[in-house]
Protein backbone atom coordinates (compact mmCIF):
# COMPACT_ATOMS: atom_id res chain seq x y z
CA UNK A 1 0.00 0.00 0.00
CA UNK A 2 1.26 3.42 -0.90
CA UNK A 3 1.94 5.90 1.94
CA UNK A 4 -0.69 8.60 2.23
CA UNK A 5 0.55 12.05 3.21
CA UNK A 6 -1.81 14.81 4.25
CA UNK A 7 -0.76 18.44 4.45
CA UNK A 8 -3.10 20.45 6.61
CA UNK A 9 -3.21 24.21 7.06
CA UNK A 10 -2.61 25.32 10.63
CA UNK A 11 -4.10 28.43 12.11
CA UNK A 12 -1.90 30.31 14.53
CA UNK A 13 -3.73 31.06 17.77
CA UNK A 14 -0.72 32.19 19.79
CA UNK A 15 2.22 33.11 17.60
CA UNK A 16 3.98 35.39 20.06
CA UNK A 17 5.59 34.62 23.40
CA UNK A 18 3.24 33.04 25.88
CA UNK A 19 3.14 33.25 29.62
CA UNK A 20 5.19 30.72 31.51
CA UNK A 21 3.17 28.06 33.29
CA UNK A 22 4.50 25.45 35.70
CA UNK A 23 6.55 22.68 34.14
CA UNK A 24 4.46 19.69 33.11
CA UNK A 25 6.92 17.14 34.45
CA UNK A 26 6.04 15.57 37.78
CA UNK A 27 8.54 13.34 39.59
CA UNK A 28 5.70 11.36 41.21
CA UNK A 29 4.86 8.84 38.52
CA UNK A 30 6.30 10.99 35.72
CA UNK A 31 2.83 11.99 34.54
CA UNK A 32 1.17 15.37 34.33
CA UNK A 33 -2.05 14.96 36.31
CA UNK A 34 -2.99 18.64 36.36
CA UNK A 35 -4.88 18.79 33.07
CA UNK A 36 -8.31 17.73 31.90
CA UNK A 37 -8.41 15.88 29.56
CA UNK A 38 -5.25 14.16 30.72
CA UNK A 39 -1.90 14.53 28.99
CA UNK A 40 -1.32 11.12 27.37
CA UNK A 41 2.48 11.34 27.53
CA UNK A 42 4.74 9.94 30.19
CA UNK A 43 7.46 12.34 31.35
CA UNK A 44 6.22 15.29 29.20
CA UNK A 45 8.40 17.82 31.05
CA UNK A 46 11.58 15.69 31.10
CA UNK A 47 11.84 15.83 34.89
CA UNK A 48 12.14 12.07 35.45
CA UNK A 49 15.18 9.84 34.99
CA UNK A 50 18.68 10.76 33.87
CA UNK A 51 17.75 9.99 30.25
CA UNK A 52 14.08 9.38 29.61
CA UNK A 53 13.33 6.01 28.05
CA UNK A 54 10.17 7.50 26.54
CA UNK A 55 12.19 9.65 24.11
CA UNK A 56 14.89 8.70 21.64
CA UNK A 57 17.08 10.44 19.07
CA UNK A 58 16.81 9.20 15.49
CA UNK A 59 19.38 11.70 14.18
CA UNK A 60 21.62 13.93 16.24
CA UNK A 61 22.26 13.81 19.98
CA UNK A 62 19.57 13.92 22.68
CA UNK A 63 20.30 14.95 26.26
CA UNK A 64 18.55 16.44 29.26
CA UNK A 65 19.65 19.93 30.27
CA UNK A 66 18.78 22.56 32.83
CA UNK A 67 17.14 25.71 31.53
CA UNK A 68 13.73 24.43 30.51
CA UNK A 69 10.64 26.50 31.16
CA UNK A 70 10.98 25.51 34.79
CA UNK A 71 13.31 22.61 35.34
CA UNK A 72 14.81 20.45 32.64
CA UNK A 73 14.24 20.21 28.91
CA UNK A 74 15.24 17.82 26.14
CA UNK A 75 18.06 19.21 24.02
CA UNK A 76 18.50 17.89 20.50
CA UNK A 77 21.80 18.78 18.81
CA UNK A 78 21.89 18.34 15.04
CA UNK A 79 24.58 16.22 13.39
CA UNK A 80 25.53 16.07 9.73
CA UNK A 81 22.48 13.83 9.24
CA UNK A 82 20.17 16.35 10.93
CA UNK A 83 18.30 16.22 14.23
CA UNK A 84 15.18 14.23 14.99
CA UNK A 85 13.67 12.90 18.20
CA UNK A 86 10.59 10.77 18.73
CA UNK A 87 8.33 9.73 21.55
CA UNK A 88 9.16 6.05 21.72
CA UNK A 89 5.73 4.85 22.77
CA UNK A 90 2.89 4.73 20.28
CA UNK A 91 -0.68 5.74 21.00
CA UNK A 92 -3.09 2.98 20.11
CA UNK A 93 -6.56 4.10 19.10
CA UNK A 94 -8.64 1.39 20.68
CA UNK A 95 -12.21 2.21 19.71
CA UNK A 96 -14.30 4.71 17.79
CA UNK A 97 -13.41 7.99 16.12
CA UNK A 98 -11.15 10.13 18.29
CA UNK A 99 -9.64 13.61 18.04
CA UNK A 100 -6.09 14.16 19.25
CA UNK A 101 -4.36 17.49 19.92
CA UNK A 102 -0.62 18.15 20.16
CA UNK A 103 1.51 21.02 21.45
CA UNK A 104 4.91 21.71 23.01
CA UNK A 105 7.16 24.54 24.08
CA UNK A 106 10.28 24.93 21.97
CA UNK A 107 13.35 27.13 21.64
CA UNK A 108 16.77 26.81 20.08
CA UNK A 109 19.49 28.01 17.74
CA UNK A 110 18.25 26.11 14.67
CA UNK A 111 16.17 28.35 12.36
CA UNK A 112 13.09 26.13 12.07
CA UNK A 113 11.63 22.95 13.51
CA UNK A 114 8.83 20.63 12.50
CA UNK A 115 6.46 18.67 14.71
CA UNK A 116 5.09 15.62 12.94
CA UNK A 117 2.35 13.21 13.92
CA UNK A 118 2.45 9.95 12.00
CA UNK A 119 -0.55 7.67 11.75
CA UNK A 120 0.53 4.15 10.88
CA UNK A 121 -2.23 2.08 9.33
CA UNK A 122 -2.05 -1.12 7.27
CA UNK A 123 1.52 -0.50 6.20
CA UNK A 124 0.80 3.08 5.09
CA UNK A 125 1.56 6.35 6.84
CA UNK A 126 -0.62 9.44 7.12
CA UNK A 127 1.25 12.52 8.29
CA UNK A 128 0.17 15.79 9.85
CA UNK A 129 3.08 18.25 10.08
CA UNK A 130 3.52 21.72 11.47
CA UNK A 131 6.58 23.91 10.96
CA UNK A 132 7.58 26.68 13.38
CA UNK A 133 10.42 29.14 13.66
CA UNK A 134 12.70 28.72 16.67
CA UNK A 135 13.64 31.58 19.00
CA UNK A 136 15.92 31.96 22.02
CA UNK A 137 12.97 31.86 24.43
CA UNK A 138 10.40 29.08 24.81
CA UNK A 139 7.26 29.51 22.74
CA UNK A 140 4.30 27.21 22.43
CA UNK A 141 3.75 25.63 19.05
CA UNK A 142 0.49 27.04 17.69
CA UNK A 143 -2.46 24.70 17.87
CA UNK A 144 -3.77 23.83 14.48
CA UNK A 145 -6.12 21.40 12.82
CA UNK A 146 -6.78 18.47 15.17
CA UNK A 147 -5.95 14.96 14.02
CA UNK A 148 -9.10 12.81 13.81
CA UNK A 149 -8.55 9.07 13.63
CA UNK A 150 -10.73 6.00 13.86
CA UNK A 151 -9.90 2.49 14.93
CA UNK A 152 -9.63 0.83 11.54
CA UNK A 153 -7.36 -2.13 12.21
CA UNK A 154 -5.93 -0.42 15.32
CA UNK A 155 -3.93 2.49 13.86
CA UNK A 156 -1.09 3.82 15.96
CA UNK A 157 0.19 7.37 16.33
CA UNK A 158 3.79 8.51 16.75
CA UNK A 159 5.02 11.99 17.69
CA UNK A 160 8.27 13.30 16.13
CA UNK A 161 10.20 16.58 16.54
CA UNK A 162 12.92 17.55 14.09
CA UNK A 163 15.08 20.50 13.11
CA UNK A 164 14.50 21.30 9.46
CA UNK A 165 17.35 20.62 7.05
CA UNK A 166 15.56 20.63 3.69
CA UNK A 167 13.72 23.95 3.47
CA UNK A 168 13.40 25.54 0.03
CA UNK A 169 14.26 28.99 1.45
CA UNK A 170 17.66 27.78 2.69
CA UNK A 171 16.86 28.46 6.38
CA UNK A 172 18.21 25.06 7.35
CA UNK A 173 19.79 23.71 10.50
CA UNK A 174 23.50 22.88 10.36
CA UNK A 175 25.53 20.52 12.57
CA UNK A 176 25.72 21.92 16.08
CA UNK A 177 22.38 23.75 15.92
CA UNK A 178 20.08 22.91 18.81
CA UNK A 179 16.41 22.61 19.63
CA UNK A 180 15.05 22.50 23.18
CA UNK A 181 11.68 20.84 23.77
CA UNK A 182 9.68 21.05 27.00
CA UNK A 183 6.15 20.50 28.30
CA UNK A 184 4.92 18.33 25.46
CA UNK A 185 1.14 17.92 25.62
CA UNK A 186 -0.97 15.32 23.83
CA UNK A 187 -4.62 14.92 24.68
CA UNK A 188 -7.83 13.40 23.42
CA UNK A 189 -10.33 16.17 22.76
CA UNK A 190 -14.11 16.39 22.61
CA UNK A 191 -14.01 20.05 21.54
CA UNK A 192 -11.60 20.11 18.58
CA UNK A 193 -8.72 21.19 20.82
CA UNK A 194 -10.57 24.10 22.44
CA UNK A 195 -9.77 22.96 25.99
CA UNK A 196 -7.84 25.34 28.22
CA UNK A 197 -4.40 23.83 28.78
Amino acid sequence: MRALTLTLAFTCFACGPTTVAPDAGTPAGCRDTSKTPANLLENPGFECDTMPSEWSAIYGTLELVAGGRSGRAAKLTASAAGGRMAYAKEFAVDSGMKTFCFSAYISGTAPFMRMRVLRVLNGGVQEVAQSDQLFGDFRRTPLGTPLKVGNENAPKLQLVFEVQTNRSDGMNAVPGDTMLVDDVDVWESNTSCAETR
